[in-house]
Order: structure tokens, then C-alpha cells, then sequence
């Protein structure tokens, strides 16, 4: 729908507006406390009024009156409706709750429009097996329920939950208004009843314009549960706000080609709760798999560190290859995004190509007299194949320890991925025992050595300018100070045997053991208060 809308809050925003042009039949509006969603709700439903839509707002404070009070300064101010509502005050009531986003006039409704009345109470009785009675008694109106055979006073003994849903569904069902602007209509709301809301929302949800009984909704919610966006299309209608600047959204996927898109629809296809928490953090942190998640979680737990106080969510993904697209997305919105992978995601994965498109990576290398970025990582490999061809040539059966560790699984790679997992067996050894490997190569081994520390010290401070991080040791497990064994080949069948054994043993140690057995082997650079690990 075409709908001109231009905002400004210059206490936020400066001189900045926030213009759309485009809106959809749901639109999301997501982003921390304090980001001034709720100034421009109230703003759209000024501008929406002179598009011609019959628009109704709810604040977050709309169940104020079905709870004995009205506001405390204005129209009802000596009238607590503690008899129930003035049936002679009806139309007072309605227009001081759409002056004041609040939604006490649903009781008028269903009293009003028996067609209304009944659908509401069929829902009531199907769900929760309760009946809604209006009660008129001199000249005031009051709403009983019968639960079991006991009857309350709704405004006074129901529960909020049960309040909220009745008024939602009124003006949901209601065809006086057209256009629903809801703030955080995931109050008192179980999550289950969250989505059951959202259901009849999309069912409700069209173009009032052209489709007749259908109504335009802006949802403006903290909930990843009142979030439903399943293609590209539908993530248009995604605003997200941020601190002291102006909300984003997505225009057009121009930097997208058709295969980027398809990757990006299959992913929002299948996001579950715990990824929608991009939506809503300030920082959210892609890792690629729980135990990843798991283990900074309770690292900082113990560090006391309130990630969720910093607006940072760690959320697993499942692979480099979606931390990629997820990562991508939220540059779309301009999200403060960061990335923590495996030391393999510098050889294979989408991230590292989609990194290297990004203009301020192709400046940093250049400041650095480098080559582009994945031009660099080219370089690098081919310096790693040398030289794990040079210490395979050798013959070195007196090894002790980690660097015995190391050539024992250099040495088994075999079939089609040999010499790609050679290069990352390389690639760690360099990082965990550079000393010793130099030791086993010749005066050039050792001169491409420092080559390769150069160039990857380059490498990862350019990704690290873009907010992406690597496990240096490899992989989260490397990080372990319980025994996990040959550290350069690790079972995925373990891991979470590994995972279950360090997490008692962090459990047993207090802040100052955390700190000092976690201090070492940090990420490079490591992101917002990841100073361990």
C-alpha cells in the first residue's frame, strides 16, 4: 500500500526523518526500549488518519481502565467506574480512549454489536470454558463472568491475560476501524496465547483500500512470539530502531543476486524463536551451533556479566554458512551484528566472500598494502600447501606431545578433503605451536612461515573491523581446560560429551578461577565484554 509517511523526533534523530513510502498489510516495528518507537506510533496514526484510514491505537497502558482506574488527570478523573461505566457517559468514554490509546470502549462494542458479542463469547466458552454476562443497573454497565458456575466482575477479579484478549479480539473482529496500531500486544500474554493472537491478526490482515473487511495492522512489539515473516517480501515490512538514529528497513535487495535471495527466503522460512532474538537485540552474537551458545552463556554468567543488560543475545545457527546469511541480514537493517566461527570458516563458507564484498574491507587491506581480502586468503593457502608438502616430505618419528599431536593427523588426512583439512591442521598448528613446527621446516619453510603470520594477522583484523571473530584455537573445544584429547581432531560425536564435562567443571570454579583458567588463547580482539575466551 502506497502511504506517504514522513517523521521526525529531532531529540532522537536530529535533523534525520524517517521516511516510508510502502506498508504492508502487517508491519513490524522492533527495537530496544527507549528508541522512540512509541512517539511514532502515535506520530503514524496522525499520518494514517489523513491517508483516510479509520485508524485505532493501543498503547501499552490500554487495560488501565479495566483495572478501577481511568487516567489520573482529565476526562473521568473523579470517576473511578467504580459502579461500572455511565451508560449517559458512552460516547465520552470512546473518544477519551482513542485520544489516550486505551481500549475500555471494546466493552461498549460487544455490548453494542450483539453479532460482536457472540463471537467473542464462543471463543471464551471454547477456550476457557467461561461466559460473558453485561449487567445494566441504574444506568451504569458492568461485565460478570460465570466460570464453572461462579460469577466475578470482570474489571475487577478477571485476570489480565483474560482481559487483554477479550479487547484485542473486539477490535480485531470490529469492522469500525481499518487500521489496528498495537502497542506490545504480547501483554500478559502466555506465549501460546501470543500466537494465537497473531494467527487471527494474519487473518484479518489485508489491504483495506481493495479488500473489503480486511484491516492494516502495525504491530510494535518486544516478542520474537508476535514476529511472523517467512520471505524477502514480508521482511520489507520490518522496521527496526536504534539508538539515536533513524529507523531502517529494507527498500530493495540490491546488493542480493537471485541464489543470496533463495538462501535468504529458505532461512526465514525456518527461524525459530531463538534466532528472531536478532531482531531484538542490540548485539546479537552469531555462534554456529548450542554448544557454542552454551558455553559463552555460562562464561559470563559466572564472570557476572548481564549479557541481556548489554542488549546482547548469543544466538547458534547451525553452520558458517548460515551465521553468513545472518549476518548479511543484519547489515541490511544496519543491526550491530558480530560473528564467532571456527578457524575453518577462513577457508571454506560464504561468510569470508560476503565479508570481502563489503567496501571498508577492500579499503582496510589496501591501507595495509595488501591485496583484497579473499585474494589474501588465496595467498595464505597456497602458502599452506607448501608448506605441509615440505613437512610431509620429512621424516620426523621422535615427536613428543602437542607437536607429535599435530603430524600424526597432518599425516592421516586421506580422500577427497585431504588437503583441504591439511591446510587447517596447518593453519592451527601455526597458531598453537609455531615455535615447534619451525623447528621441522627449512630456512624457506620458516621464511613463508613469517609470511603467513603476517598475512593472517592482517586477514583477521580486517574481519575483525567488521565485527567477525575467529576461534584462533580452532574450534570452541580447544578452549576447554578439561582433557579432550588429540586437540587438532576432534569426534563430533564427543562433543557434547566434552561440552557436559567442562560445563560441571565451570560450575565448580568461582569468578577468580574463571578468569584465570579462561584468560588465555582469546579471541583476537575480542567483542563487548568477551574479555575471556
Amino acid at each position: 500500500m502506497e502511504i506517504n509517511v514522513d517523521i521526525d523526533v529531532d531529540f532522537l534523530w536530529g535533523n534525520e526523518h524517517f521516511i516510508k513510502n510502502e506498508w504492508g498489510k502487517i508491519t513490524y516495528i522492533v527495537g530496544p526500549n527507549g528508541t522512540g518507537k512509541t512517539i511514532v506510533a502515535e506520530k503514524l496514526k496522525e499520518q494514517f488518519k489523513k491517508a483516510q484510514l479509520k485508524v485505532r491505537y493501543f498503547s501499552a497502558e490500554r487495560l488501565n481502565n479495566l483495572g478501577n482506574k481511568w487516567d489520573d488527570h482529565g476526562y473521568l478523573q473523579s470517576d473511578k467506574l467504580s459502579n461500572g461505566l455511565n451508560i449517559g457517559n458512552f460516547s465520552g468514554y470512546k473518544s477519551r480512549a482513542d485520544a489516550l490509546g486505551q481500549s475500555i470502549d471494546a466493552i461498549i462494542e460487544l455490548r453494542n454489536k450483539m453479532d460482536l458479542q457472540i463471537k467473542i463469547e464462543s471463543i471464551l466458552s471454547d477456550i476457557f470454558g467461561k461466559t460473558l454476562s453485561f449487567k445494566e443497573t441504574g444506568g451504569y454497565l458492568n461485565v460478570t463472568m460465570e466460570d464453572s458456575g461462579k460469577v466475578y466482575d470482570l474489571k475487577k477479579d478477571e485476570s489480565h491475560g483474560l482481559k487483554e484478549i477479550i479487547t484485542l479480539l473486539a477490535f480485531l473482529y470490529d469492522d469500525e476501524y481499518n487500521c489496528i496500531i498495537l502497542d506490545e500486544p504480547e501483554l500478559n500474554l502466555h506465549p501460546q496465547f501470543q500466537q494465537y493472537i497473531l494467527q487471527e491478526i494474519k487473518s484479518m490482515a489485508g489491504d483495506p483500500f481493495q479488500e473489503q473487511g480486511k484491516k492494516m495492522f502495525v504491530i510494535l512489539t518486544h516478542s520474537p512470539y508476535m514476529l511472523s515473516i517467512q520471505n524477502s517480501d514480508e521482511l520489507k515490512n520490518l522496521v527496526v530502531f536504534h539508538r539515536h538514529e533513524v529507523p531502517t528497513f529494507i527498500k530493495e535487495y540490491e546488493d542480493m543476486d537471485e541464489y543470496q535471495k533463495l538462501r535468504l527466503n529458505k532461512l526465514l522460512l525456518r527461524m525459530n524463536v531463538n534466532h528472531k532474538t536478532l531482531f531484538f537485540a542490540d548485539k546479537p552474537i552469531f555462534v554456529e551451533g548450542y554448544i557454542d551458545q552454551q558455553f559463552f552463556n555460562i562464561l559470563q554468567y559466572k564472570r557476572a556479566i548481564p549479557l541481556g543488560a548489554e542488549g546482547i543475545s548469543i544466538i547458534d545457527v547451525g553452520g558458517k554458512d548460515e551465521i553468513d546469511i545472518m549476518y548479511s541480514l543484519c547489515r541490511l537493517l544496519k543491526i550491530n551484528a558480530f560473528c564467532i566461527i571456527d578457524m575453518d570458516g577462513l577457508f571454506e563458507g560464504k561468510l569470508r566472500q560476503s565479508v570481502d564484498k563489503i567496501s571498508d574491507t577492500g579499503t582496510f587491506m589496501a591501507q595495509k598494502g595488501k591485496d583484497p581480502l579473499m585474494k589474501s586468503i588465496g595467498n595464505i593457502d597456497k602458502l599452506l600447501n607448501e608448506e605441509v608438502e615440505e613437512l610431509l616430505k620429512s621424516k620426523n618419528e621422535l615427536l613428543q606431545g602437542e607437536l607429535k599431536d599435530f603430524y600424526d593427523v597432518l599425516k592421516a588426512q586421506s580422500g577427497d578433503k585431504a588437503n583441504m583439512m591439511q591446510k587447517r591442521i596447518m593453519f592451527l598448528g601455526l597458531h598453537r605451536i609455531k615455535t615447534e613446527i619451525s623447528t621441522l621446516l627449512s630456512a624457506e619453510g620458516n621464511r613463508k612461515l613469517l609470511q603467513i603470520e603476517g598475512l593472517s594477522k592482517d586477514i583477521f583484523e580486517c574481519f575483525n573491523s567488521v565485527n567477525v571473530y575467529f576461534l584462533e584455537k580452532g574450534e570452541i573445544e580447544n578452549y576447554y581446560v578439561t582433557d579432550i584429547g588429540n586437540q587438532y581432531q576432534i569426534a563430533d560425536k564427543k562433543k557434547t560429551d566434552y561440552y557436559l564435562q567442562e560445563f560441571q567443571k565451570i560450575n565448580e570454579m568461582d569468578k577468580a578461577e574463571i578468569e584465570e583458567k579462561y584468560s588465555k588463547g582469546q579471541i583476537r580482539r575480542p567483542p563487548i565484554k568477551f574479555s575471556a575466551v
